[in-house]
């Protein structure tokens, strides 16, 4: 009885230290859970969508933060949707030098963009004039 009481007030110990401690987080993920849940909520509005993956690897990069895993290769993968192969690669490549678990997959990633015509787009959508266009 004594053994199992003193099991949960260790227990309880460690979640109040656990709430108390500093949270720091291993990467920048910025407002992703939510941008994510819009876009599948309304796909439709896909620019805003990939804006918004800019920015938050933009805030994580000026922070000096980690980008987290695959925030470079999803959003390399929107710029070659939208036919900015050379701007996809730059991401892919950014992926794999930042996660080198993910060199195979991204080198496949590469080799098809590469394989693919870069399309210059007929006008410049939201996520065409933040990239500048294409290269």
């Amino acid at each position: 009885m004594l053994r199992s009481r003193l099991w949960w007030v260790a227990g309880a110990a460690l979640v109040l230290v656990g709430c108390v401690a500093p949270q720091q987080r291993l990467y920048a993920w910025g407002k992703y859970d939510s941008v994510l849940y819009a876009h599948y909520k309304k796909p439709a509005e896909r620019a805003e969508w990939v804006t918004n993956l800019k920015t938050i690897i933009a805030q994580a990069e000026q922070a000096g933060a980690k980008v987290p895993p695959g925030m470079y290769a999803e959003y390399g993968y929107a710029l070659l949707e939208e036919g900015q192969r050379d701007r996809a690669v730059e991401y892919f490549e950014k992926e794999k030098a930042l996660w080198p678990e993910s060199r195979a997959f991204m080198d496949k990633m590469i080799q098809a963009a590469q394989r693919q015509p870069a399309v210059v787009p007929a006008s410049t959508g939201e996520a065409g004039a933040a990239e500048g266009g294409g290269k």
